[in-house]
Parts: C-alpha cells; sequence; structure tokens
C-alpha cells in the first residue's frame, strides 16, 4: 500500500502577503537602527575621546601639583630658615641707600673672580646641601634658588645668574608686596640645561605672623611631560597636543614651543565653547578645509584658575574617516542586506505581478453560434 504524501499548498498572493508583512519591516526596523545605532556609536568614541583628554590633563595637572608640593616642602625646612633669617638680620640699622648700595657693588663683580668667595659661601652652606640632595631625589628640578626679604641670594643649588631678585618679575609676583604669593611662570627655555621649564616660586613665611622672610624659587624640566602627551595610539591621524590657551602648541606631533606654532584645533574649539553642550560634551567634530572633517576631544588642565599663567589645554583629535571606520563598515553591511531584503521583496512583487495567472474566456461555442447561424442564413 504506497504511503501517503503530505502535502502543504500555499497560494502564490498568501506567500506574497507573508513576505511583505515580515521582510518589509525588518528591513525598514534595520535601516532605523543603523541610524540610531551609528549616532550612538559615534558618541562613544567621541566619550572616549574625551576621557583620553581628561585623564592626560590630570596627569599634566599632577604634575605641576606634586611639584609645587615638593617646593612648598623645601620652603618650609628649617635649614632653608636659617640663612634666611641671617641674612634678613643684617640689613637693621642701615638705610635704604646703603643696602643698595651694597647690592649694587655685589652685582657689579657677581660674574667676576671678586665674588668667588661669596659664591664659595653660598654654595657650601647646609642650606645650599640640602637644596642638592632635593635635586640629586627628583632630577626634574633644573635649579633651585633662594632669597632674604630683599631678594639677595643666600643659597642655591647653582651660582644665580644674578646676586639680586628684587628686580625679576617672577621674584615680585612671589612677594607680591610684602604678602606672599605662590608663582609659576608659563613654560620658558633654559639656555644653559637646554630644556623647556616652568617656575615654581613660594615665599618663606615668618610661623604665626605670615611676615615674608623671603622666596625659594625653583626651575622643573617640564619635558617629562611630553611623552605623557604623546603616547602612541593607533592611526595615522591620530594626535595629541598641549596647548596654550592663545593656541600655541606646546608640545604634539613632531612640534615643540620652540616652533612657535599655533593649533588648528583651537580656533575650531573656541567657537564650539560658545555652544554649552560642547562645553558639557567634551568633544566635538569640526571641518579643516582640505584637511578633512576631525574628531576633537578637549580637557582643561584646570590650572589656570589658581595659576595665571598656564591657561593649558590638551587635545585629542583624528580624522573623521579613520575615527568612524569600525562603525562604518559594519553600518554599510547592515544596510546593504536591508537594502537587498527590501529589493527582493520588490522584485518577487513585480513578478507576481507580470506572470499572475489570466482569465481566459471560452470562445469555442461562440464559434459553433456564429457557424450555426450563418448555415441558417443560407
Amino acid at each position: 500500500m504506497p504511503a501517503e504524501r503530505f502535502e502543504f499548498h500555499i497560494s502564490v498572493r498568501r506567500l506574497l502577503i507573508g513576505v511583505l508583512l515580515t521582510i518589509v519591516p525588518i528591513s525598514l526596523v534595520g535601516l532605523w537602527s543603523i541610524a540610531q545605532s551609528q549616532n550612538a556609536l559615534r558618541n562613544n568614541i567621541g566619550t572616549h575621546f574625551r576621557s583620553i583628554a581628561q585623564s592626560t590633563a590630570a596627569e599634566v595637572s599632577r604634575f605641576v601639583h606634586d611639584r609645587l608640593s615638593t617646593v612648598g616642602m623645601m620652603a618650609g625646612a628649617p635649614v632653608l630658615l636659617e640663612p634666611i633669617v641671617t641674612a634678613n638680620s643684617s640689613y637693621r640699622g642701615m638705610s635704604e641707600a646703603a643696602i643698595g648700595e651694597r647690592f649694587r657693588k655685589i652685582e657689579e663683580g657677581w660674574n667676576t673672580p671678586a665674588s668667588d668667595t661669596l659664591v664659595q659661601s653660598i654654595l657650601s652652606s647646609r642650606a645650599s646641601q640640602y637644596l642638592r640632595r632635593c635635586r640629586e631625589q627628583d632630577k626634574r628640578f633644573l635649579r633651585i634658588t633662594v632669597t632674604d626679604a630683599r631678594g639677595a641670594t643666600v643659597a642655591g643649588t647653582h651660582k644665580s645668574l644674578d646676586y639680586y631678585q628684587a628686580d625679576e618679575d617672577f621674584w615680585q609676583q612671589i612677594h607680591a608686596q610684602g604678602r606672599g604669593s605662590v608663582n609659576i611662570t608659563d613654560v620658558l627655555y633654559d639656555d644653559a640645561t637646554k630644556s623647556y621649564y616652568i617656575g615654581i616660586g613660594v615665599p618663606v613665611l615668618e610661623e604665626g605672623t605670615n611676615r615674608f622672610l623671603g622666596a625659594v624659587d625653583a626651575l622643573v624640566d617640564v619635558s617629562t611631560l611630553f611623552p605623557l602627551v604623546q603616547r602612541p595610539h593607533e592611526g595615522a591621524t591620530w594626535r595629541t597636543s598641549l596647548v596654550k590657551d592663545d593656541g600655541t602648541v606646546i608640545v604634539g606631533p613632531q612640534v615643540n614651543l620652540a616652533l612657535d606654532l599655533k593649533s588648528e584645533e583651537v580656533a575650531a574649539l573656541r567657537d564650539a565653547l560658545r555652544e554649552l553642550g560642547a562645553r558639557q560634551t567634551g568633544y566635538l567634530e569640526a571641518d579643516f578645509g582640505r584637511g578633512g572633517r576631525r574628531l576633537i576631544g578637549f580637557a582643561d588642565t584646570g590650572l589656570k584658575q589658581d595659576y595665571g599663567n598656564l591657561g593649558w589645554l590638551v587635545l585629542v583629535s583624528q580624522d573623521t574617516r579613520e575615527a568612524y571606520a569600525p562603525i562604518r563598515a559594519v553600518g554599510r553591511l547592515i544596510g546593504l542586506m536591508s537594502l537587498l531584503g527590501l529589493g527582493g521583496v520588490i522584485l518577487l512583487t513585480v513578478y507576481f505581478a507580470l506572470h499572475r495567472r489570466q482569465v481566459v474566456t471560452e470562445i469555442e461555442p461562440l464559434r459553433h453560434e456564429y457557424g450555426a447561424s450563418a448555415g441558417a442564413g443560407t
């Protein structure tokens, strides 16, 4: 007995309706999902750029604060207080004119053999030995100089360029009209050590009265910051820069402060920061003409609010074609599959529309009737 066969029949019309109700919505949802997911992924990549900029800015800020803390500890060391107090006591009973004449004579012979005895006395003191030990412990300190309340040098790791420091702007900033104030200079270049540095100045204040007694000024090498800023990343168009708020690049890919170049990203950043949204997100996209479109993450080091000379920003940027390359490949693949699905449905619909079964009218009976009528007429 032959086995019974199971047969399932479905009309073409129902099949077409089922395809339309499944593939078309899925394809449309797929295209909508691509747009939404790409926006989300772009935001995630922008947030990643912002995070890199923020972490780098935090390291730069921590570097400065750590060095400032060390100089502050030096300023409070009793071994430095001794020569400062001794020097300040030596001015008692002297007129301003006599003090000025004393400084003038020493300054005239400071860079001659006539000052060798005084220089040797300063550099061999316990205070200077302490400063050299501090420098040995942290090689980022290039030079450290201690002055008294009048600006005369009383201790140091090296012979200072001038004996009298009070006519220098940095010293006046530390003196602050007798109140005493921390001062940090902008990035400078030291010919003697061939290094980029910042000057950190901390006042020495009398305990209890906060009377200004003297100052500790340290030149700090900032070149160790440069590898932190220029850590390697993937991508030919990736660049991380430390810049001043006027756009001058402190360090960047194949750029240093000596070149006195302005950052392209800072101009775009200024325009964007006028909008609250860009400031809150910490990243933006900007057009650079022939340079293409770039994604820029940015972060303020936060140093300027305490130290006016340090308006430093960290910028992380990359060409958008390279930055978004991974999500573009996936998006294009999903989009292609969705479009192929829609295209297949359209072709299927057109095919069945053109090849649907046509109703054929029987004409044979009519032909017989016509023949019978013709015979009767004959």
